[in-house]
């Protein structure tokens, strides 16, 4: 584990309280922390930033600054010197930094690509001390987005030398003409097309439409340039919708006062794909930020929560460390997974993993669940079981619990059962596991909760719908 060394000299106000954040909850972190003082050394990291790096740098080293990464790029293959990264120019300019992708070397020759996002900390007085910097390996996002815009310019090539589509706009009749490319692309079955306002509403989707009847005003306009360019989506014959990139010149007759435009000439081409790669890019970034910005709020409450009922700062420290280590055992679960979603029996035996799985009985359907599902009973799991090693049926040799689950009516069913521990008896007052399970499930999962202390063994039934 990635420690903290002694401070070499007095930490501002700002940077002390992260310096003594536990380090458990840096390790935890699904993505590459550290922080640097005003100066550029390196003050504090956590174990996901060593293994990015692929070394571990020592903190506070004057020489090392900025970063611990061993070359870095811009992804057209340009170094970046340590003066010139992100880090340094947020030191330098006290500005934020948000999603730069660079290129990383390794010192074992490994190249990635490294998202980095740099927020720069101040002191009381707003003076600059330091900034910390969040980054995370997306290769495989980078390479993806590379071999789309690839895709692109062959696409475009072959467009070009196939003549795509074309087509000619007369402004005196309202006609447009199209070639046989152009007919396919814009789902029609006659070459010629009556552009005025009935025609297009049924061509042409209504949101598209304003930019279009814009572009072509703007171009038709005598003090223009006449040119036309717009994009807007088409009805297909299957009544699907295609997006389409227009574009094209206009003819004027005469000059000076007496211009007027006569025709619009041009070509088209199709978009959809290019959107929907658009669509997808987007819908992957904000996942991204929204799981991101989720585990982070998870783990501040996990925090708040556990120090706010801990008997201690011991008792604490143990348990935020056992709580993040449940929810990043499930974060890996849903990774092997693509964040699809996880089998119910992978998701219950990676929650009871730390407690000894010859302990339990598990039994139940084979049953898929969502990522949100898999989180929130990943964490009611280490709780029931965290309290029977303390109090039940975990706690002698000969104790056992009985863990089972079923699908009814779109619900899942989980039941908890101990039994062969000492007697039970109700609590006295209400910890973090008791709130999680009666209310915080019932809050994330839209379910119910029944908890039951039999002198036998504790018992426990949640329901939560699929």
């Amino acid at each position: 584990m990635t420690q903290l060394l002694a401070f070499d000299a007095p930490a501002p106000s700002g940077l002390r309280g992260l310096l003594e954040f536990d380090q458990a909850v840096f390790d935890a972190l699904p993505m590459g922390v550290y922080a640097c003082d005003a100066q550029g050394r390196i003050i504090r990291m956590n174990r996901r930033a060593t293994e990015l790096w692929g070394r571990a740098p020592e903190l506070y080293e004057p020489v090392v600054k900025f970063s611990s990464a061993f070359r870095i790029e811009t992804p057209d293959g340009e170094q970046v010197a340590p003066s010139e990264t992100p880090m340094a120019r947020a030191l330098s300019t006290d500005r934020a930094f948000q999603g730069v992708e660079l290129l990383v070397q390794n010192p074992d020759g490994r190249r990635w690509v490294a998202s980095v996002t740099i927020e720069p900390i101040s002191d009381e007085h707003g003076k600059p001390i330091g900034a910390v910097n969040c980054f995370q390996d997306v290769t495989t996002e980078f390479a993806q987005r590379r071999r789309l815009a690839e895709q692109q310019r062959t696409l475009d090539l072959a467009m070009v030398a196939a003549k795509m589509g074309s087509w000619r706009y007369t402004v005196a009749d309202n006609i447009c003409v199209y070639d046989e490319h152009a007919q396919r692309l814009y789902g029609l079955t006659e070459a010629r097309f009556l552009h005025d306002d009935e025609g297009v509403k049924n061509l042409i989707h209504a949101d598209d439409l304003p930019r279009m009847w814009e572009c072509v005003a703007r171009a038709v306009d005598p003090a223009g340039d006449g040119r036309y360019e717009v994009e807007y989506r088409v009805r297909q014959l299957d009544g699907r919708w295609r997006w389409v990139s227009a574009w094209g010149l206009v003819e004027f007759d005469s000059d000076g006062p007496e211009r007027k435009p006569v025709a619009i000439s041009g070509a088209s081409r199709d978009l959809t794909e290019r959107k929907e790669a658009e669509e997808l890019q987007n819908l992957l970034i904000n996942e991204l930020n929204h799981r991101v910005k989720n585990t982070l709020a998870t783990i501040q409450s996990v925090a708040s929560q556990t120090l706010r009922l801990a008997p201690d700062l011991h008792a604490a420290r143990h348990s935020i460390e056992a709580r993040i280590g449940s929810l990043a055992r499930a974060h890996d679960l849903l990774t092997d997974h693509n964040w699809s979603g996880a089998n119910m029996a992978g998701v219950v035996s990676r929650a009871l993993e730390p407690f000894g799985k010859a302990r339990f009985d598990l039994s139940g359907q084979d049953l898929q669940v969502s990522p949100k599902h898999a989180l929130a009973l990943s964490m009611a799991l280490h709780e029931l079981a965290t309290n029977a090693a303390k109090y039940g049926a975990l706690k002698v040799p000969d104790g056992r619990v009985a863990v089972e689950w079923s699908e009814t009516v779109d619900q899942l069913r989980l039941r908890w059962r101990e039994h062969g521990g000492p007697p039970v008896a109700p609590p006295t007052r209400r910890g973090f596991g008791s709130r999680l399970l009666e209310e915080g499930l019932m809050r994330e999962l839209g379910g119910r909760t029944r908890l039951e202390h039999h002198p036998d063994g504790v018992r426990c039934e949640i329901v939560a719908a699929l």
